[in-house]
């Protein structure tokens, strides 16, 4: 890399000690940190917040935690009947292209209900019918100029006693914690936003931290994914995020420095302080799947709890090409050259494989998803209706919802982004039902999946894709094709889009460009887009690329092109994945269990069928009793996944290099467990919650020191 970078240090120590990263089901120290050290800035920075408790979610970037924020703003104000409506106060214009973006003479909303005053004319805060705010938004700056807005901002929290969202960067909390007075001293945050500049802007981190009372209503069953990503939480980022404050904050750290040890040194702390500060539900996961035992490593294909050695098929949820902690990563990006040519050997290689000229980076794939929507926006300005297809899924953040249909997801969150169009791309008449809607408004851009990885591992028609890609010509929208899931080999060629003749606009690519070690996605346009956005005069390219350009992205993204290419990984998923599909159907066929499987490429999808007596019962949760028996397999366990909208369908994402050996025993263990009678796995998933709750692994525990029982702090 020429000189020497921080967070090389970061991956070396992931690396030698084989530390999980894109892995859940893991009571991760460094997020705990992480968490910790967050919640005792709120409570210590505001001196009157010592009593609360508090809890955080961790992102990939500013946008993705402030959306975060602005959810539970809106979803509290929601429950209680207040106001969603709100104003974000940014003296400095810090957001940019966040809310909207500006197009010659006109804007493009993106966030509707969200006023911005940044001190131009023009931008009036919104009220709600009764002239309240739900929510107002701060966005301080070190050169204090959100103090000339201190008299407005005080009016209104007295008026409307609204929810209040600090955004903080290192130097604004730095000043903050020195200050006597000022604003910030008078105003108590609800909710604390923390940007990348925690982690020296080295790798994609932020997060939001809020009152206990605000998280519960995300506590709940059925909510706990409620906002969520796939690159968090994750291990690189909350690692660095604690080494930098190590070096940025010597007294602060010092403060924590032996609950922090601490945490890596009794597990029962670790457990207490990941419930109460992070996600207790995650950490009841970790507790009934086993993975709650002090030593968890990753390593290729396989995750180690104890003596435990467990088959990842869920690979971070299709992120995986080459299994966990690849040992030579860091070796293999410092052969790399300058940034420079990273990034434009990067965008020659994805033109020559996808045909697209252009290509900006993400940190996430909604991120990618939100980038994309706003491209095509900004470039069919006025144009703003959406067509997006039921079952289809975007992304949890508040614009990239406008892709994602189901309603549970957007519950208390209104108004969001309000031209969209869904239609159903599995009905009979669905090629009727596209070509009425595009007929009876203006659309801007038609957003697909190819395959419906959350809906269920489900392809959309061929007929609908083909009536799709030759409409524009017709209508003259532009064709985004969302490959998050299905692109970067995982169905056998680079893209599948690519694959069936499709040259789409605009298209997203994400988890597996990350190789499991760096959070990044890519979104790729064509010449004539951008041309379309510099005829509006937006700088939003530019915008993107500042906000979300990193160097380990760049290094990650043309290490893993180059990987792929040597080891013909296009024919080995195909390969691959035509095993698994002769093993998985003449395994299961007459299988009872088992509806259908449905394979694409290393993007598996086995429907358990849920209509037969005892199954019936348990349809909602069903995919447990067959994921906690895989699990627990005496000679191989396995872990799979499941289908967030189509629980009952489970999903298996195993890493792109997996051997042929592998596929067989992975196989072996998912047919012999869905060919076991119901009482069975009944019987075994009930005594491994019995044990759950029992302490049956202390003397385990205490080889790392004294274990607590958790506890709500």
């Amino acid at each position: 890399m020429g000189t020497w970078h921080p967070l090389t240090e970061t991956y070396e120590l992931i690396l030698r000690e084989q530390v999980p990263n894109l892995f859940r089901l893991y009571l991760n120290p460094y997020v705990a940190q992480a968490c910790l050290c967050l919640a005792r800035y709120v409570a210590t920075t505001w001196t009157n917040q010592s009593g609360e408790q508090f809890q955080s979610f961790l992102a990939n970037s500013f946008d993705e935690a402030l959306s975060g924020a602005i959810k539970l703003a809106r979803y509290s104000a929601g429950v209680a009947g207040r106001p969603s409506t709100g104003v974000v106060f940014d003296p400095e214009d810090r957001l940019g292209p966040f809310a909207g973006a500006s197009v010659g003479e006109g804007r493009v909303e993106f966030l509707p209900g969200l006023a911005i005053r940044n001190g131009h004319p023009g931008h009036a805060a919104p009220h709600s019918p009764d002239g309240s705010l739900g929510f107002v938004v701060l966005v301080p700056t070190a050169d204090g100029a959100l103090e000339a807005q201190a008299d407005e901002v005080l009016r209104v929290i007295e008026r409307d006693s609204p929810l209040v969202i600090v955004c903080l960067d290192r130097a604004v909390l730095a000043g903050l914690r020195q200050a006597p007075a000022g604003l910030l001293k008078v105003v108590v945050p609800d909710i604390v936003v923390f940007d990348e500049s925690f982690v020296d802007r080295h790798v994609p981190f932020a997060a939001f931290t809020a009152r206990r009372e605000l998280f519960d209503h995300w506590n709940r069953p059925g909510k706990t994914t409620f906002h969520s990503t796939t690159f968090q939480p994750n291990t690189v980022s909350s690692l660095h995020f604690v080494r930098c404050l190590q070096r940025s904050d010597p007294g602060f750290h010092a403060a924590v420095a032996a609950d922090l040890e601490r945490l890596h040194a009794d597990l029962g702390f670790r457990r207490q302080v990941f419930r109460s500060l992070y996600s207790p539900a995650l950490s009841n996961a970790t507790r009934a799947t086993g993975f709650d035992v002090p030593r968890v490593r990753a390593a290729g294909d396989f995750v180690f709890a104890s003596d435990r050695k467990i088959f990842d098929a869920v690979s971070g949820v299709a992120c995986s090409l080459r299994g966990h902690n690849p040992a030579r990563y860091v070796a293999e990006l410092e052969v790399l050259g300058d940034e420079a040519e990273c990034r434009a050997e990067v965008a020659r290689r994805l033109r020559d494989l996808t045909g697209l000229e252009h290509v900006l980076p993400a940190v996430s794939g909604a991120s990618g998803v939100e980038t994309a929507l706003k491209l095509a926006l900004v470039a069919q300005y006025p144009r703003r209706h959406v067509l997006a297809l039921k079952a289809g899924f975007g992304g949890k953040t508040l614009f990239a919802l406008t892709g994602t249909w189901n309603a549970s997801y957007k519950e208390h969150l209104d108004p969001l982004y309000p031209d969209v169009l869904y239609v159903d791309p599995f009905a009979p008449d669905a090629v009727a039902q596209i070509e009425a809607a595009l007929e009876a408004n203006p659309v801007a851009v038609v957003q697909v999946e190819l395959i419906q990885a959350v809906g269920g591992v489900r392809a959309i028609p061929e007929q609908v894709i083909r009536f799709l890609d030759a409409g524009r010509r017709r209508w003259g929208y532009l064709l985004l094709i969302d490959e998050v899931q299905t692109g970067m080999y995982r169905t056998g060629p680079f893209t599948l889009s690519g694959a069936m003749g499709l040259s789409p606009d605009l298209l997203v690519l994400g988890k597996g460009a990350s190789d499991m070690m760096f959070p990044c996605a890519l979104v790729l346009y064509s010449a004539a887009v951008e041309d379309s956005i510099e005829r509006a005069g937006s700088t939003l390219p530019d915008a993107v690329r500042r906000r979300h350009g990193y160097e380990f992205s760049d290094r990650t993204v043309l290490n893993v092109l180059r990987q792929a290419e040597r080891m013909n990984l296009s024919a080995r998923v195909a390969e691959s994945g035509a095993l698994f599909a002769r093993l998985l159907t003449e395994g299961l066929a007459g299988c009872p269990a088992v509806r259908e499987v449905r394979v694409h490429g290393l993007l598996i999808g086995i429907e358990l069928d849920a209509t037969r007596w005892p199954r019936r019962w348990f349809r909602k949760k069903l995919f447990w009793f067959y994921l906690f028996n895989m699990l627990r397999h005496r000679r191989y366990p396995v872990l799979v996944g499941f289908c967030q909208y189509e629980p009952n369908v489970l999903k298996i994402t195993p890493p792109l290099t997996v051997e042929p050996a592998t596929v067989r025993a992975v196989c072996a263990t998912i047919v012999e467990v869905l060919r076991r009678p119901f009482y069975k796995l009944a019987a075994a998933v009930l005594g491994g919650l019995i044990r759950s709750k029992i302490p049956w692994r202390r003397k385990h525990e205490h080889a790392d020191g004294p274990a607590d029982e958790p506890g709500e702090r």
